[in-house]
């Protein structure tokens, strides 16, 4: 139940806010000894837990070496994550072009935009090895909209074939994650009103802006795929060497009177290849 009251939320003690990891039995795991895992992290951005990276966590959840990020415990049915498609098991690794290491740092680059007024936001995140990206507008009503930290408990959740039990995960960990949720909101309000991280984030976002705009003067036909390899220039499934219809315009080239790659309309004989439409300006 999103908006309950804050007195719901404050239900657990001081001594919870202790960044220590929790040890899990090998009947909750199946592996050798005990597993520690880091702490979860509710994000009030995402309406997800989410839990840092390291080696225990990649080798307990089988993640590829590539996913580099945090990784999503459960999302809130109907929360942002759960709308923009992101799942249990994914790994956020970027949002907005700020690349995310632990689970708070989520949080700030969404509050840091949304108090300059700003929220479109962009994810980064890999599923199976696989990048993939979703896109949220975030609002500072929908971000400042409190949990009923108890029913994270029934959230969506990991659901992958292996021992992990989200369920005595949440029995577990409950008070710290009701304590660490409440703790959050200081850290962040802190860390973004700060010089060295506003620096950091519209520095990151210029970088991010002009490399998405030379990857896609890079890629005319929005493949996905660098123009200088691309053997399939206007995305129609057939190899260059073969297709006879380069511009994708329906005609054979043998008989295209413009065979340009604006598909412009005017006869090639009299199009001057100076002009962006390649028949505006007359002959050559």
């Amino acid at each position: 139940m999103r908006k309950a009251a804050r007195s719901l939320v404050l239900i657990a003690a001081a001594a919870h806010l202790a960044v220590a990891p929790i040890a899990y039995s090998t009947q909750s795991f199946a592996l050798a000894g005990d597993v520690q895992l880091p702490n979860p992290y509710v994000s009030r951005a995402l309406d997800a837990v989410l839990i840092p990276i390291d080696a225990v966590v990649r080798t307990t959840f089988a993640l590829d070496a590539k996913d580099q990020g945090v990784l999503v415990l459960s999302v809130q049915p109907g929360g942002v994550a759960d709308q923009q498609g992101i799942l249990p098991g994914d790994v956020i690794s970027q949002v907005r072009g700020h690349k995310i290491v632990n689970p708070i740092d989520l949080d700030e680059v969404v509050y840091y935009w949304i108090q300059k007024g700003s929220y479109d936001f962009s994810f980064s995140y890999y599923r199976a090895g696989i990048i993939a990206t979703a896109a949220a507008l975030i609002t500072l009503e929908l971000y400042s909209e409190v949990f009923d930290i108890a029913s994270v408990a029934s959230w969506q959740s990991w659901s992958v074939a292996t021992s992990f039990s989200y369920a005595e995960f949440y029995s577990e960990y409950s008070e710290e994650i009701t304590a660490s949720y409440e703790s959050s909101e200081t850290t962040i309000e802190e860390t973004t009103s700060s010089e060295e991280f506003s620096s950091e984030v519209t520095s990151e976002e210029t970088a991010s802006e002009e490399t998405s705009t030379e990857d896609a003067a890079s890629d005319q036909d929005g493949d996905g795929v660098d123009d200088a390899v691309d053997t399939d220039d206007d995305n129609d499934g057939i190899d260059d060497a073969v297709d006879t219809d380069d511009n994708n315009d329906g005609v054979d080239d043998a008989s295209e009177v413009d065979d340009s790659a604006d598909d412009s309309g005017g006869d090639d004989a009299g199009e001057d290849s100076g002009d962006s439409g390649d028949d505006s300006g007359g002959e050559d």
